[in-house]
């Protein structure tokens, strides 16, 4: 009677397994679905392979980009070099014309024309100056401004309202826009104190 019961449990264990859906099989013996296909796996060498093109590839990137720093640097340079050519061209010129007013002062006895040359020098430079961007700044009267200004002191005044310029001691500068140099001024504080 175990007998036909084991036969009964065998053909229940087998009836089962071909009841089994084709993803089960495969799951149970670990082969891979029909539309699935294993990825092949590099080897160990392909990778290697790979590893070094990569690092090959990064390191000509890395002296191409320094190459072209240098590059930028170089023509950065003679960007810098060109533009003070021009300028010292131009500032020959006012040299030139101090040293020929040198000369005549030498030769002359007159001061009013040494004067009037030496205007005409002055007004040489300064044009050879803004067409450069220099422009000078800061006047008595105007108000007070930190970013363009340095406070040597405050003095009362009469004239000219609180906290604007009273005197300008040295020019300030601005090249192309930017603040070059703070012009030094004296401060007014308001109205003197007359309760004495």
């Amino acid at each position: 009677m175990n007998t036909k019961k084991n036969d009964a449990h065998k053909k229940n264990v087998e009836k089962d397994q071909d009841q089994l859906s084709p993803i089960a099989e495969e799951e149970a013996s670990g082969s891979p679905a029909k539309g699935e296909q294993e990825e092949p796996i590099d080897s160990l060498d392909d990778l290697k392979q790979q590893l070094e093109n990569q690092s090959d590839r990064y390191l000509r990137l890395m002296a191409e980009f320094d190459n072209f720093k240098k590059r930028v640097s170089r023509d950065y340079e003679r960007l810098v070099e060109s533009a003070n050519e021009k300028l010292m061209g131009e500032l020959i010129e006012v040299r030139e014309n101090f040293e020929r007013a040198i000369r005549t002062d030498e030769k002359c006895s007159d001061p009013k024309s040494m004067f009037e040359g030496m205007k005409l020098i002055f007004t040489k430079f300064n044009d050879v100056l803004a067409r450069n961007g220099l422009e000078p700044f800061a006047q008595a009267g105007e108000p007070f401004d930190p970013q363009l200004h340095d406070a040597l002191m405050k003095v009362p005044s009469a004239d000219i309202p609180e906290d604007h310029v009273v005197e300008v001691f040295e020019k300030g500068y601005n090249l192309k826009k930017r603040v070059l140099r703070h012009a030094k001024v004296i401060v007014s504080s308001g109205m003197p104190d007359t309760k004495k």
